[in-house]
C-alpha cells in the first residue's frame, strides 16, 4: 500500500477520470491564460471566443445570442464572469434555448482567485455537465452556489 501524498491538484480530476471529458469555454470576460493553462494542464480541452469565431478580433463584442447557441450545440460548460447575460430578458431567452451550464467566477476577483476557484470547484462542475437541462452557480470557496438570474425570478421560475 502506498502512503505517496497528493498532489497540489489532488482534488482536480484529470479528464481522463470522466469516460467523456467536459469541454470548457472561456467566455471573452473571464479568459484568463492561468485559468486555460490549468484546465489544459490536467487534460481537459478548453475553447475561447477567438477560437469560436476565427479570431479575437472578430470575437469582440460578439452579441450573447450568436455564441451561446454555438456553445450549447457543443455541448460545453461555460466559465464567465458576465452576470449580466441574465438580467437582460432576450439574452436571458438565449441561455434557455441553448441549454447550458455556466459557472460564474466573481467579476471582481484576481486571476490567482479564479484559479484557485475553477480547481476547488471542478469535480463539482463536472458533474453538473453531465445532468441536462441549464444551470447557472457562481463558484465560492465552499462550492458552487445556485444562481437565479432577474429574469428567472421576474417570471417565478429557476433556471
Amino acid at each position: 500500500m502506498s502512503s505517496a501524498s497528493p498532489s497540489p491538484t489532488s482534488a482536480s480530476p484529470l479528464a481522463s477520470s470522466w469516460a467523456t471529458p467536459p469541454e470548457f469555454y472561456l467566455d471573452e470576460n473571464s479568459v484568463t491564460r492561468r485559468v486555460r493553462r490549468f484546465l489544459v494542464g490536467l487534460g481537459y480541452k478548453v475553447h475561447t471566443p477567438a477560437e469560436l469565431h476565427g479570431s479575437r478580433d472578430d470575437a469582440l463584442g460578439v452579441n450573447d445570442e450568436v455564441w451561446l447557441p454555438l456553445v450549447g450545440r457543443r455541448g460545453w460548460i461555460v466559465i464567465a464572469t458576465d452576470i449580466r447575460i441574465f438580467e437582460r430578458e432576450h439574452e436571458y431567452q438565449a441561455y434557455l434555448k441553448a441549454r447550458v451550464h455556466v459557472f460564474l467566477l466573481p467579476a471582481e476577483s484576481k486571476v490567482a482567485e479564479r484559479v484557485d476557484l475553477v480547481d476547488r470547484n471542478l469535480a463539482i462542475m463536472c458533474g453538473h455537465a453531465s445532468r441536462r437541462g441549464p444551470g447557472v452557480w457562481r463558484l465560492t470557496p465552499r462550492g458552487p452556489e445556485p444562481y437565479e438570474p432577474p429574469a428567472a425570478r421576474k417570471r417565478g421560475r429557476r433556471s
